[in-house]
């Protein structure tokens, strides 16, 4: 159901989608003859309805795509838009839309949009950027963590059949934990709902793939290897990493290298910071890995690997935040006030890089990440990472790290992955 004066024109988003929807009918009853996959529906008291029947688990048979739909057992995994089709507004506005699933006995439906009304609402954006949705028999829990700001937050876990090497307890208590760790980095869980749809894979061993969608909810999506052993879980960087995109809020720009950035930075600090990993193994993870964003240092940040281009765009930025605070403010200050300015993953609304850097810097007192993104953005630099891990007072060793607490910038080092706990040390 829209709700919209009008005529409204829906619009299937593939072929594909087209090709598995049936009894296409209006709010009356009425049955609405489709072209070309679209179906054009009289509005009626503020409201324009199109139900309609789909089979998703041959969909997701055809397709097979975890980015898509994929089905496994007794349920099918996909993205909203491979089953809901997209109302189009004659003045392009984007409308409200009003969701229900009905299915048969002993079904059930998981959607990461607001509830209302028995069903779900996707609103303020367009349904090829709604996120995942999971719909059948499958293994069903919804934690309860502390949100940021107050209150609580909801993870939504749905489990998708299949084989796994660790048991229902092990699995969920590894999702726990993890959504805790993130809690403690955020001072509370990072948007107020959130479904994570667990996919087994067959015949992989770790964590295999994650992704994360938003679009009037947030949804992340986590495949996890058949043969993936509990140690493996707990070292994993993958479902770590996806958390932290949904404390941030999508920015526009051509800024894919500050959202990755951010994520591949602060995710092992969050795992030290909870006990997954030691400090001196973040450090020869970064020692090893950070030269892999020179090359998008030297061309602007504009290509080069987002991931540790912005990752060690990031780095840098914690040091001056360090620098210009007196050790008193550090990078989770930054996220945290943008967060807590509304810049989540959940609102439809897209932020300019500039909106993000400026409620950081607010959040900071001072205009550190403004400095940065001038100094970065757009400009090629190049960065010294051997000076630097001497300036900082760290190297490799045999089992990890040495330190040298005798460096300039030492303190600073003390800081980084620990935070103040490493005042005590």
């Amino acid at each position: 159901m829209c709700r919209t004066d009008g005529t409204v024109l829906f619009a299937a988003g593939t072929a594909a989608t087209a090709a598995h929807l049936r009894d296409a009918r209006d709010g009356s009853d009425a049955a609405v003859e489709g072209g070309d996959g679209t179906w054009s529906v009289p509005s009626r008291s503020g409201n324009a309805t199109l139900r309609y029947s789909f089979d998703l688990g041959a969909y997701a048979r055809d397709v097979d795509r975890v980015t898509a739909a994929v089905e496994r057992g007794g349920a099918a995994m996909a993205i909203l838009s491979t089953w809901l089709v997209e109302p189009r507004l004659p003045s392009g506005t984007v409308p409200v839309i009003d969701i229900r699933v009905t299915a048969p006995p002993g079904l059930q439906a998981a959607i990461a949009l607001p509830p209302v009304d028995g069903g779900w609402r996707l609103q303020g954006t367009t349904v090829r950027f709604a996120g995942y949705s999971v719909i059948g028999r499958f293994d069903r829990e919804r934690m309860r963590l502390p949100a940021a700001g107050g209150g609580v937050a909801t993870l939504d876990v749905a489990r998708l059949d299949g084989e796994l090497a660790v048991s229902r307890a092990e699995l969920m208590d590894w999702i726990r934990k993890t959504a805790l760790a993130q809690v403690e980095y955020w001072q509370g869980f990072t948007t107020s709902r959130v479904l994570l749809a667990v996919v087994p894979t067959p015949g992989r061993p770790r964590v295999v793939f994650g992704r994360v969608v938003p679009g009037g909810g947030v949804s992340v999506m986590v495949q996890v290897g058949a043969r993936a052993t509990l140690p493996e879980l707990w070292d994993d960087w993958i479902l770590p990493h996806e958390f932290v995109h949904t404390g941030m809020p999508m920015i526009i720009g051509r800024a894919n290298w500050f959202m990755e950035g951010a994520a591949t930075y602060v995710e092992p600090v969050i795992r030290a910071r909870a006990g997954f990993k030691r400090e001196a193994e973040v450090w020869r993870e970064w020692i090893e890995q950070m030269p892999r964003g020179l090359s998008a240092l030297r061309i602007g940040l504009s290509g080069g690997s987002p991931y540790w281009g912005g990752g060690l765009f990031m780095l840098l930025s914690d040091i001056e935040i360090r620098r210009a605070t007196s050790g008193a403010k550090r990078l989770e200050h930054c996220l945290r006030g943008a967060l807590r300015a509304g810049g989540d993953m959940a609102p439809a609304e897209r932020w300019p890089l500039a909106t993000f850097v400026q409620r950081c810097d607010t959040a900071l007192g001072t205009p550190v990440m403004a400095m940065m993104v001038e100094r970065h953005l757009g400009r090629s630099v190049e960065v010294d990472l051997p000076a630097l891990w001497r300036d900082l007072g760290v190297r490799p060793a045999a089992d990890g790290v040495e330190v040298d607490d005798s460096a300039p910038s030492a303190w600073i080092r003390k800081l980084l992955v620990m935070g103040r706990a490493a005042d005590k040390q």
